[in-house]
């Protein structure tokens, strides 16, 4: 694969988004209604079922993926959304954002005096944020901005496109833990990955994630044929070496602006690992 000419967002903290999203983060389940209210159609939130009730390392990591997250460079600024008795405390995971040097701002539940008024103080920050992002526009970046992910390592095009990737001057991001397809998204994002490359099996159904586009490859020709425009691409037995390259050059098309299948049926499926029951 020859040298890539990537378009992307150039961030003040360092490297370059396939994507300029603003983010809007709930601090804990308890608030997500709200940060969907406040995100509208114009940001990105997620819903999940943590931040209260979580313990020890549970907490650690769950903030820790929050904070990731919200720092990826797709991401041009957040509002993170919090209750005001939350185990991981709006404030405090704002803070560690902006410490990462990111755009963000906080709004409280029972600060602001019940949902209504979050919603209308949370709207104006991100509406402040979107007008900032909608201020930058792509740039010429270096290949080194294109940080894949591959959701499974034991995916049979991992070596092919790792290699195409290295080629090409971009690299491959594996999960760092034991974690698989959609349980390793969070990670990867996290990790700093742009594009994210979604290895579904036989039986396994496209994924997405919200921040980070992901290229769902699928590795059953029956469930390929049904769902047709939902995958981005299906690998066979003895296409691995030809499907390095062919993702590769997906990859990098999706970094510089080219909608995946997920993003086009506007899916945005976000989990977290728990390593721990909630109390």
């Amino acid at each position: 694969m020859s040298a890539l000419d990537l378009m992307g967002y150039r961030r003040a903290h360092g490297g370059a988004g396939a994507r300029n999203h603003v983010l809007v983060l709930p601090s804990v389940v308890c608030s997500t209604r709200v940060a969907e209210q406040v995100a509208g159609d114009e940001a990105v939130s997620v819903t999940h079922q943590h931040g209260c009730g979580q313990v020890g390392d549970d907490v650690k990591n769950s903030s820790r993926l929050f904070v990731g997250m919200a720092t990826n460079p797709n991401v041009a600024g957040v509002v993170v959304v919090g209750l005001g008795c939350e185990t991981i405390g709006g404030p405090g995971l704002a803070e560690e954002i902006a410490r990462a040097h990111q755009h963000v701002a906080f709004v409280g539940i029972q600060a602001c005096g019940g949902s209504a008024a979050t919603v209308a103080a949370g709207t104006a920050e991100r509406e402040a944020l979107v007008e900032a992002a909608r201020r930058l526009e792509r740039q010429p970046v270096a290949a080194s901005a294109l940080r894949v992910g591959l959701d499974d390592p034991s995916a049979p095009f991992a070596t092919s496109l790792a290699a195409a990737l290295e080629e090409a001057g971009a690299s491959l991001v594996l999960p760092g833990s034991s974690q698989r397809g959609e349980l390793a998204h969070a990670e990867l994002a996290a990790a700093g990955v742009t594009v994210i490359v979604a290895w579904c099996g036989p039986g396994v159904g496209p994924r997405s994630f919200p921040v980070v586009p992901v290229l769902s490859v699928s590795g059953d020709p029956v469930l390929a044929a049904a769902l047709g425009e939902d995958f981005d691409d299906m690998v066979e037995p003895g296409d691995t070496a030809a499907a390095g390259a062919r993702l590769a050059a997906a990859a990098a098309a999706c970094f510089s602006g080219k909608a995946c299948a997920a993003e086009r049926r506007g899916a945005a499926e976000f989990t977290l690992p728990r390593l721990a029951r909630s109390m």
